[in-house]
């Protein structure tokens, strides 16, 4: 196993190949700056602010991945706002916990039935302090 964000698990095996591209992380900080008349302003840092973090996921059947089923799971974490453990390599990512932010789905193929057979899906994530 690669990682898992909640129930999507991020794996390579003989059934499925279920893993993610471009993964970004940015981290920022927030500074005040206090005017002094006639002076350079003083500049207090003010703490450090949530971590983002974004991905991009292809969900594809003929690689043993429901491409339906892992988009819905998704947009349930996303609409519940379900604060999900975001791992890696065994270990968790910043504080562990991350939500959605963002989620964007491209319908690449279906079948002849007009079920999904590819998607990509990109997303944004915040993380989580409890």
């Amino acid at each position: 196993m690669i990682g898992s964000l909640g129930n999507i698990i991020f794996q390579v095996s003989t059934r499925s190949v279920n893993t993610f591209q471009d993964l970004s992380f940015t981290r920022s900080a927030n500074y005040s700056e206090h005017k002094i008349i006639g002076k350079t302003g003083l500049v207090e840092f003010t703490g450090l602010n949530a971590g983002t973090c974004s991905l991009k996921m292809t969900f594809d059947v003929s690689l043993g991945v429901n491409p339906k089923k892992s988009i819905t799971e998704l947009e349930r974490m996303l609409n519940e706002h379900e604060a999900a453990l975001f791992i890696l390599d065994g270990a968790l990512v910043g504080t562990g916990y991350w939500v959605i932010e963002s989620l964007s789905t491209n319908i690449l193929t279906v079948d002849q039935f007009g079920g999904i057979s590819r998607a990509d899906v990109n997303i944004s994530l915040k993380e989580y302090h409890q």
